[in-house]
């Protein structure tokens, strides 16, 4: 009697656990939808160009960068900018002042996105607004 239990037992555990591994809870469902529709907003969000003037086409990457890097350098707020390449990404930081308007933030960094867009086609590119040395703003794009 007691083997018979101990194997209900053991046999509903078991049952517990895979359904338990086997079905998402809401939450987790929820946060799935939250992350594609975040992502779908940053796709479809198209930047007011008020900022930044598109580099000429047939201008070599280093070219363009510094033209970039230099619009951004005229922006009010903005203490420095910088383009690098890491792990396959190509990453355009934009380090402001303290205190900084974070839609002014977002709406620059979206801008940069967007020339870095144009100057590395098809590649992964992420574009970051910096403040008091943490990322107030990432938009990131994947070909």
């Amino acid at each position: 009697m007691f083997r018979k239990i101990s194997q209900g037992l053991a046999i509903s555990f078991l049952a517990i656990v895979l359904v338990g591994c086997g079905t998402p809870t809401a939450k987790t469902q929820q946060e799935n939808s939250q992350q594609q529709s975040t992502q779908q907003k940053v796709e479809d969000q198209t930047p007011k160009t008020d900022y930044l003037k598109p580099a000429p086409q047939g201008t070599s990457v280093v070219d363009s960068n510094l033209n970039v890097s230099k619009q951004i350098m005229e922006q009010k707020d903005v203490l420095g900018t910088s383009v690098y390449e890491q792990q396959g990404i190509t990453y355009g930081d934009i380090t402001f002042k303290s205190g900084v308007d974070k839609t002014y933030a977002h709406n620059l960094a979206l801008e940069f996105l967007a020339q870095l867009k144009k100057t590395y086609p098809n590649k992964a590119v992420t574009a970051q607004a910096l403040s008091d040395g943490k990322t107030i703003d990432s938009i990131s794009f994947k070909p």
